[in-house]
């Protein structure tokens, strides 16, 4: 039986091994906590442990000595590991399985029935309970003896920071760890570690900690922490990884206490929150006193009982609010509301002046997630109820300043924290805004006139803005004697449509008696829209717009405008009914476009009024703005019509491209499908579906005539649609009744028909200048604009003018119209070279359509572009960069019919016998003539040489080419400068600037000879020079001034000789350091300035018929000192 009984005991101790091996050398011995009393728990814990036993890792298990060993010797003396004593009993381990020890454990047993008890008393036999040693590192102390479960790690009472913490599971089934981090001042939260967390030797604080169970212990117990924070004391208790202590106060933890509870078993209560982080911080200027210190998250800021004002108040985001900001504005004394204003201060300091009333909204993120609550203290009303999210809280009119204020942020729809009535006391006055029809003129009217001329109000004074992401975009005032004020109400002109912030102060003086701000809003029952991309689109919306500005009842459609282009317009003088997108700043509207905004717009005009109708004319290409504007503003059918307008060529590129397939209808099966399942996703979510963003989907141009039955589709061409069929489906998108056919011309026509006041008004919205081609006028030459395209794209644009120039003469005037994507004044090296070309630039931002329209007299000639669908066959001259064949093509999206000529480099890719035509050395260029130009002159192709500035023209007959003449340019004068710092630069001709202007670089020599010249004779010419005055006369291309010697030329004479003088006058001009160009002078007169040391910059040389008028001003020309 003693046999029996020690076998039993050794069962039982095996058992306690094999459930929780690792438990045997790892348990503490426990300090005692600051109060000096021991944990019993702990206390029945202890077990003793071999002074060579190692420590297990609590994340795998693994033994080591490090614990100990890597310890420092003072923290050893307060170590958790005990060496026995030396009547203490040991128990030792054995390498054998559990299998091998419960054979063992039953050996010697007597029978079966034995054994199975001997192995129920095993199995059955109690386990040890897991346990924490926890140390903490305190500032000032260093590393503190370990403490247990239940215990006190660190301080209290001391003002001691805890810096830094050990934590280590012991008696824990394998597999179990635990994990640690902490918050650090400048720091923030740290990494999880398994042991170790904050820092030493820094001086940083932990403020928040966090802990967690991992692996086997995490399924049985739940882990409860809390801290000890400075001036908060013992916070609320935390579990299983959430935060305890606190966050954005700099509040140091100063204490910690652990325990462990079985899963799901209550733990310990308070009241007191785990975790403090603030969500909204703010503080108060308090009359006599000033800033107070911050309070946070419904503290009181400010003082009662007092009688002390409120002046100013702060308020921002706390640690906990997320991203986003506060907005914010007071009603303060004498002044009234003050603007919005994100973050900062509100109020005033320094003016004794008290706030009334304040107003709060959240913006960005935390928006979504919270609510902001607030309330004042306001003189004799008292505590006022609960305002949120931009209400009005406080007073106006009763000049009762706010004395003290709270402030909450609340989860989104949240109960109120306490009663919401009264939370502001209104104006003595109560106003009344009433909207003058369709107008955008409102009447304002105090319902209470008597009440506030009573209270001393002599005045009323308004202004309206409006504003959007914060911003103010528009903003008008007027004001009122109150005496004076109509029955009907005082009349202000807001200026546009959509919702105003009004505010109304009716004042004595200086002094605001009473006020009030409201929302109001100016609306229509009916709205024209025009967010426009691109230049073609915003012609033909144009040139509509006195077709749609009135509804069907007879009343003015007010018309909402936007461009990408904005250069386009004059925004200054938009015709009546006619409104820039005023949800941007009538500056920001001149340069730039914001699609967002104006889909915004839109959607707080339907908010505004939701009977409100919407015609939307659009860019076809950017057709998906339909579901920016109407769809995703969640507009209803039967309130929206669309207009599509033609891009130009691209509006037949993209959907012929689209339909290039076998099967089109099928094709456009699926974009309507996929159309209408976009459209029905935005209407419920009110946001727009992925890949239907601005200049997506250019392929569903033609869909939307079937998603929207009502739409019409304007263009030019309907017949330059093709389709993979055999274009038979692109037949059915010309035919389709909603693809309108829009002729130019005729638009324009029926445009004078409406009377001249009608094209004035287009002339100024579109800055038609009716001086544009005055020189050519003066000079009785017909204008001829070479129409440019983008300028980083106008390959041989020097060859091509010189071209033109050569086959129209000298009875032509030349001018350059450039794409309005890239204006000329934006491009210096392009202006450079069109002075240097003697070419008149022509402002790029203006239609060149409208030009041709009211210059009827004006040839053009240029890159390719869609203008020449507007131009006639007499206006139509030369194309440059496309052959005859690519140009006249079925294909082409431009009707090129009209043109005269076609020019393109000669390379080799060219036809063998056009090669052969181009003299050996020399950059030739190919020209095409016309069917009709070919059988009315005589020639059919033309072969232009750069180097020598002329056209070689052929016949064809006979299958081969034949020389039938030379053109070459028209009489002129070669000017070649010699610059500062530049050297000599390229040559000049007819009246092109050669030098520099703008740079101050002095001219210093120059070369002049005659090009082309029908009579016999010469120029000559002669410069007077700095330090030398006036050289001998040079001729034809010979030096005149210096080079390498740094004198400048002041001033220069030119003339001509022999038949030359007798049949042409020689102009010219300079211009002057300090004076600029200077008038101009003729023939053998002086041009330029004696005895003031001013050099010449730049000089123009222009040869005319005899006695015909100088080509400009001819005063000041001269000047001697």
């Amino acid at each position: 039986m003693l046999r029996k009984k020690a076998t039993l005991l050794a069962v039982v101790g095996l058992a306690f091994l094999l459930a929780a091996p690792h438990v045997a050398w790892a348990v503490d011995t426990v300090e005692p906590s600051e109060g000096g009393a021991v944990s019993s728990e702990f206390d029945q814990q202890k077990v003793n442990t071999p002074p060579d036993s190692p420590s297990v890792d609590v994340e795998s298990g693994a033994t080591s000595d490090e614990n100990v060993a890597d310890k420092p010797a003072e923290d050893v003396a307060d170590s958790d590991v005990v060496a026995p004593s030396a009547d203490s009993s040991t128990v030792e381990t054995s390498a054998a399985s559990p299998a091998s020890r419960r054979e063992e454990a039953t050996a010697g047993v007597a029978d079966d029935s034995a054994i199975a008890e001997e192995l129920q008393t095993l199995d059955a036999a109690p386990t040890a309970a897991p346990t924490l040693s926890i140390q903490p590192h305190v500032s000032n102390l260093g590393w503190r003896p370990a403490v247990g479960l239940g215990e006190t790690a660190g301080t209290t009472g001391r003002n001691l920071p805890l810096e830094a913490l050990r934590v280590q599971l012991k008696g824990a089934p394998a597999g179990s760890g635990i994990l640690v981090r902490a918050h650090v001042s400048t720091i923030g939260w740290q990494e999880w570690e398994t042991c170790e967390t904050g820092t030493t030797g820094q001086a940083l604080s932990i403020e928040a900690i966090q802990l967690k169970l991992t692996g086997t212990i995490a399924d049985s117990y739940d882990i409860w922490y809390r801290v000890h924070s400075a001036d908060f004391g013992w916070l609320g208790w935390a579990k299983n990884g959430e935060s305890a202590g606190s966050q954005g106060y700099a509040k140091a933890a100063q204490a910690i206490e652990v325990r462990l509870y079985p899963k799901n078993e209550a733990g310990p209560s308070s009241d007191a929150p785990a975790f403090r982080i603030p969500l909204i911080t703010y503080s108060a200027h308090v009359a006599d006193i000033g800033w107070q210190g911050s309070v946070d998250d419904g503290a009181v800021a400010g003082t009662t009982g007092r009688n002390l004002q409120m002046e100013a108040l702060r308020v921002s985001l706390g640690a906990g609010a997320g991203s986003g900001g506060v907005q914010m504005r007071a009603h303060v004394s004498n002044v009234g509301w003050q603007d919005w204003t994100t973050g900062g201060t509100i109020g005033t300091t320094g003016r004794a002046l008290g706030i009334e009333a304040i107003s709060l909204k959240l913006t960005g993120d935390v928006s979504k997630s919270y609510d902001i609550w607030y309330r004042v203290h306001s003189a004799e009303f008292g505590w006022l109820g609960w305002a949120k999210n931009g209400e009005d809280a406080g007073s106006s009119g009763w000049a009762r300043s706010v004395q003290a204020v709270e402030i909450f942020l609340l989860p989104k729809n949240a109960e109120a924290p306490g009663p919401v009535d009264d939370h502001f006391v209104p104006n003595l006055a109560e106003t009344t805004f009433s909207q003058v029809g369709e107008s955008t003129t409102v009447a304002i009217a105090p319902a209470t006139a008597a009440r506030l001329r009573a209270a001393g109000a002599t005045e009323m004074r308004v202004t309206a803005t409006m504003s959007y992401n914060g911003k103010t975009t528009r903003s008008v005032s007027g004001s009122c004697a109150l005496a004076q004020i109509p029955s009907d109400g005082y009349r202000l002109n807001f200026g546009t449509y959509g919702p105003f912030s009004v505010t109304v102060s009716y004042r004595n003086g200086s002094r605001v008696v009473a006020s009030v701000t409201k929302e109001v809003g100016v609306t229509a029952s009916e709205y024209n829209l025009a967010p426009l991309s691109a230049s073609f689109p915003v012609v033909l919306f144009s040139l509509s717009y006195w077709d749609i500005n009135t509804s069907t009842a007879g009343s003015s459609i007010p018309t909402i405008v936007m461009l990408d282009r904005p250069s386009a317009y004059n925004w200054d003088s938009l015709p009546s009914g006619m409104y820039g997108m005023p949800y941007l700043t009538q500056s920001a509207i001149k340069t730039s476009s914001n699609y967002q905004a104006f889909a915004d717009y839109v959607g707080a005009l339907y908010r505004l009024n939701p009977n409100s109708k919407f015609n939307l004319y659009i860019n076809d290409i950017t057709c998906t703005l339909i579901h920016q504007i109407i769809y995703a503003n969640k507009i209803p059918s039967g309130q929206y019509r669309i207009t599509m307008l033609s891009d130009g060529s691209a509006t037949y590129v993209f959907t012929n491209e689209a339909f290039a397939i076998s099967n089109p209808q099928a094709k456009q099966d699926q974009l309507i499908a996929s159309w209408n399942a976009a459209k029905s996703q935005a209407y419920a979510t009110g946001r727009v579906s992925a890949g239907y963003g601005f200049h997506e989907h250019w392929d569903s141009m033609y869909a939307v005539l079937a998603c929207e039955p009502g739409t019409e589709w304007w263009m030019t061409r309907t017949n330059l649609f093709t389709s993979g069929d055999g274009n038979a489906f692109a037949g059915k998108i010309s035919s389709n009744p909603q693809v309108k056919a829009k002729n130019i011309a005729s638009m324009l026509s029926d445009l004078q028909s409406k009377g001249s006041s009608t094209v004035n008004a287009l002339k100024k919205l579109y800055s038609l200048s009716d001086g544009y081609f005055t020189e050519a006028e003066e000079q009785g030459k017909t204008p001829m604009i070479l129409l440019g395209t983008y300028v980083t794209s106008e390959q041989y644009f020097e060859e091509y003018a010189d071209i033109t120039e050569i086959l129209y003469g000298d009875e032509y005037a030349y001018y350059y119209k450039g794409h309005p994507n890239t204006p000329t004044d934006m491009y210096p090296q392009k202006q450079e070279q069109l002075d240097r070309l003697g070419i008149t630039d022509v402002d790029s931002s203006v239609a060149a359509e409208l030009i041709l329209f009211f210059n009827p007299e004006v040839h053009l000639s240029g890159y390719g572009s869609s203008t020449f669908n507007s131009a006639t066959s007499e206006m139509a001259c030369g194309l440059f960069g496309a052959t005859k064949d690519e140009a006249l093509s079925p294909d082409s999206s431009i009707d090129y019919s009209g043109i005269d000529w076609f020019a393109t480099p000669v390379t080799s890719s060219a036809a063998a016998d056009i090669r052969a035509l181009c003299p050996t050395g020399r950059t030739c260029f190919l020209i095409e003539f016309s069917d009709q130009a070919a059988a009315q002159d005589g020639y059919a192709v033309g072969i232009y040489s750069k180097e020598d500035a002329a056209v070689t023209l052929y016949s064809r007959t006979n299958g081969g080419y034949h020389k039938v003449g030379v053109k070459r340019a028209g009489t002129s004068v070669a000017a070649e400068a010699h610059v500062s710092d530049l050297g000599w630069q390229q040559v000049v001709k007819n009246g092109g600037v050669a030098g520099t202007t703008g740079q101050a670089k002095s001219l210093e020599a120059l070369k002049l000879s005659l090009q082309n010249a029908p009579y016999s004779g010469s120029i000559r010419y002669r410069a007077h020079v700095s330090e030398i005055g006036w050289q001998g006369w040079a001729k034809d291309g010979v030096q005149a001034g210096t080079t390498g010697r740094a004198l400048p030329i002041e001033a220069i004479r030119v003339e001509l000789t022999g038949e030359m003088a007798q049949h042409y006058d020689v102009w010219y001009r300079v211009h002057v350091s300090n004076i600029g160009w200077m008038g101009w002078a003729s023939n053998g007169s002086m041009a330029g300035t004696s005895g003031r040391a001013l050099p010449v910059e730049a000089i123009q040389v222009i040869l005319v018929e005899k006695g015909a008028p100088a080509p400009g001003d001819t005063s000041h020309a001269s000047e001697v000192a």
